[in-house]
């Protein structure tokens, strides 16, 4: 592991700890035994450090979305999987992407929406992809979009959250969830 990723994986560790606001990047080079200004030869505000975090973990997430859609036959058995190795890559790097999504609030706005759009193409798309498969008369676009925006805040937002349920209780539930969502877009399915 090279300075940089070193300097992100302990900025993700500390930022998935403190949340932004708690988060300094004193704290950070500190943990990292290096100098302030040599931090910031790497990352030349907290906000572009935030920034990359969340853009590498969205980029994780989306190899792990689009391996679940492959291996998926219906909208049930994707959100299990996808919650399931959701756990995984939250327990791996210690950062909580739906908890981060919550903080970019703090950052200034050409960067909220350089992030937000990284979201909707990083992890969006993929699930937007999956429906489209899944349900031959896909809903309006707009309709697979929130539908697609649910199922990626279940999985990020509850992979935090699921570290006192046991795989079986958590797989019972979203298949329960999951269910429902697919009965709920195959009622709103066009028919031609």
């Amino acid at each position: 592991m090279n300075k940089k990723e070193r300097i992100l994986a302990e900025a993700k560790r500390l930022f998935g700890t403190l949340g932004y606001l708690g988060f300094t990047l004193k704290q950070l080079a500190q943990a990292c035994n290096m100098t302030s200004p040599a931090l910031y030869y790497f990352y030349p505000s907290k906000a572009d450090l935030f920034k990359e975090c969340l853009l590498s973990e969205f980029a994780r997430r989306r190899e792990v979305t689009e391996r679940c859609a492959a291996e998926s036959s219906s909208l049930p058995e994707f959100v299990e999987r996808l919650v399931l190795e959701g756990i995984d890559v939250c327990e791996a790097s210690h950062f909580r992407t739906g908890q981060a999504m919550g903080e970019i609030i703090h950052l200034p706005d050409e960067l909220r929406e350089e992030i937000q759009a990284a979201w909707d193409r990083q992890l969006i798309a993929p699930v937007q992809g999956f429906l489209e498969r899944i349900h031959p008369n896909p809903a309006p676009a707009i309709s697979r979009y929130l539908l697609a925006s649910y199922i990626i805040q279940i999985a990020t937002y509850s992979a935090a959250q699921c570290h006192r349920f046991t795989r079986d209780e958590l797989a019972a539930f979203f298949t329960i969830v999951a269910g429902s969502l697919d009965d709920a877009a195959a009622q709103r399915a066009p028919v031609t």
